[in-house]
């Protein structure tokens, strides 16, 4: 049974840790470590939630363990030959999305980078639904002054 849930899943659960450290490899070092973690705990697994869910929060707790390690924050550089303008504005956004408040950030990144529902995302940091959509409403509000210069990062 967890070798078709790691089929399932494993591309969905690879771009999420990517979203979060901007590295490949990284990435994929965090992505098995989530799934071997899931194997790890698979019999005592109640299936309460959404296997999904409980993926992502999986995942979700590797990357914070992922940077409790690491300090400060590198984020891995995009090779010029393979940007245009199109690329350098998708590495701006998602260096905007990455100084956010951590509980706004990962709003964001379940929401729009990997396209969960409000539900879901709910469910996966434990929180309401109508919080979540705060969370991201802020987030948004917040990425908006980024944008238009009124810089606000959370602090390092």
């Amino acid at each position: 049974m967890p070798e078709k849930i790691i089929r399932k899943y494993y591309d969905e659960i690879f771009r999420y840790c990517y979203h979060h450290v901007e590295s490949s490899a990284v990435a994929e070092d965090l992505c098995q470590d989530t799934f071997v973690s899931f194997i790890e705990h698979y019999g005592r697994y109640r299936q309460e939630g959404k296997t999904k869910n409980y993926l992502y929060t999986i995942a979700k707790n590797k990357c914070k363990d992922y940077y409790k390690k690491l300090r400060p924050i590198v984020m891995e550089t995009v090779p010029e030959q393979e940007a245009g303008m199109r690329m350098e504005e998708e590495v701006a956004v998602k260096h905007m999305v990455m100084s956010l408040p951590e509980e706004l950030k990962e709003a964001i990144i379940l929401r729009y980078f990997q396209g969960l529902k409000y539900t879901d995302i709910a469910a996966i940091l434990k929180i309401s639904s109508s919080l979540v959509k705060y969370r991201v409403k802020k987030g948004l509000e917040l990425l908006a002054q980024m944008e238009g210069g009124g810089h606000e990062t959370k602090g390092n």
